[in-house]
């Protein structure tokens, strides 16, 4: 059960988190109520590739690295994830499956946001949708950006 205090700073962390800020009252009042708070020390796994991709975490503390694990190869760094940035978009697109593994690098705190719930709350409110899926559009071209950089890393400049 959610205690007052706890749903109050709930709210308050989506109010400010970039993801969420500026959405209307009515709409962060309706994530925090599908939302609640998970920490992860560091070293812990936050998302497994493949895993089913039943939560939208909001980082508001610590890092964590995203990483995919190519056969005969270590995992390649795609990106590292700050406060004020999103873990996981693969909520959003069937067939709901994680695409990554995301590790904590530091203690990690998230507003976890119930992907099942998030996608309902999407359907019956299309407002919330179109503010929703917009702002994950950005998330998902900066993480595009980020990997495309990565590459140009790992596998040189273009000859």
């Amino acid at each position: 059960m959610t205690t007052d205090a706890t749903r109050d700073r709930i709210e308050q962390a989506l109010a400010t988190h970039p993801f969420s800020a500026g959405l209307a009252e009515a709409h962060l009042r309706r994530l925090a109520s599908i939302a609640h708070e998970e920490s992860y020390p560091a070293g812990a796994w936050i998302l497994r590739s493949d895993a089913p991709a039943d939560r939208f975490h909001l980082v508001t503390a610590g890092r964590a690295a995203v990483e995919v694990l190519a056969a005969g190869r270590e995992p390649t760094l795609i990106a590292t994830v700050h406060p004020g940035q999103v873990i996981g978009w693969s909520w959003a697109t069937p067939p709901y499956r994680v695409h990554f593994d995301v590790v904590a690098l530091d203690p990690v705190a998230t507003v976890a946001v119930d992907a099942t719930e998030l996608r309902a709350a999407c359907d019956d409110d299309h407002e919330l949708g179109f503010h929703v899926m917009r702002r994950l559009a950005a998330v998902l071209a900066a993480r595009l950006e980020s990997t495309r950089h990565q590459l140009v890393d790992v596998y040189g400049p273009a000859r």
